[in-house]
């Protein structure tokens, strides 16, 4: 009996392109499933604002990933992590992305963001 592994479990290397996001293309890194927190995409817009669009690329990459599995546009999110996009465009979609985000994600609930538990 065969066992399917799951796009997280799966390495990049493991999995077809039309399987992988850009940013996984691009860095080699499947992020995991997690529960976007509105307290982490505030954190990481204080960092967006004071260092630039990738301050911390991890966590981008991660709110991506969440966003991507909460429906938000692909196009944007796309745009987003595109390190070769003008930098007012990215900004523009990270904005939209992470308000988006943070609309679409479950209001109160507690959860474990890649490994380290959050709060709403």
């Amino acid at each position: 009996m065969s066992q399917q592994m799951t796009t997280s479990e799966m390495t990049t290397s493991e999995m077809t392109t039309s399987e992988m996001t850009t940013s996984e293309m691009t860095t080699g890194v499947v992020a995991t499933p997690s529960t976007v927190s509105i307290a982490a995409v505030s954190r990481l817009t204080d960092r967006v604002a004071g260092s630039g669009i990738d301050a911390d690329r991890l966590q981008l990459l991660n709110l991506a990933h969440d966003a991507r599995d909460l429906g938000v546009s692909s196009v944007l999110i796309d745009v987003m992590v595109d390190e070769q996009a003008p930098i007012v465009a990215r900004l523009r979609a990270y904005g939209r992305v992470s308000a988006r985000a943070c609309a679409l994600a479950p209001a109160g609930r507690s959860g474990v963001q890649h490994g380290v538990l959050v709060s709403a």
